[in-house]
């Protein structure tokens, strides 16, 4: 590493050099103008990168999503959830098509069949 001494100042260092090339170098009218220009255009590029980038992230974001939402859609559709499955089975019998006669003798039936299989899966907690 360089060693500076205590007493090095950089800035006015460079200032001085600058200053001793004022009578040397001499700028072009343009100079100004062309430094304006070609910031605004690096800002530009930049933003342009910037909304690229963030284009990008939204695309893989929005993949990644309607991966994941098809893949639980196909898992709902090819297989019925175990809690939905023992819900269907504790709450709903599917009966055979009754005469209007029979509708509330097959709504008892259903009725006692449920509290059946209520007792069976509650009696295992007791």
């Amino acid at each position: 590493m360089t060693d500076f001494p205590d007493d090095f100042d950089g800035c006015s260092d460079i200032e001085a050099l600058v200053r001793s090339a004022r009578d040397y170098v001499r700028p072009s009218d343009d100079l100004r103008p062309r430094v304006l220009e070609n910031a605004r255009v690096m800002r530009g590029e930049r933003r342009a990168q910037r909304w690229i980038g963030h284009l990008a992230v939204c695309a893989l974001a929005l993949g990644m999503f309607a991966a994941i939402t098809g893949q639980q859609s196909k898992a709902v559709a090819t297989r019925e959830p175990a809690t939905a499955l023992r819900a269907s089975r504790l709450f709903w019998n599917p009966q055979p098509a009754l005469s209007a006669s029979d509708a509330s003798w097959g709504m008892v039936d259903s009725f006692t069949e449920l509290r059946r299989r209520q007792a069976e899966l509650l009696r295992p907690a007791l």
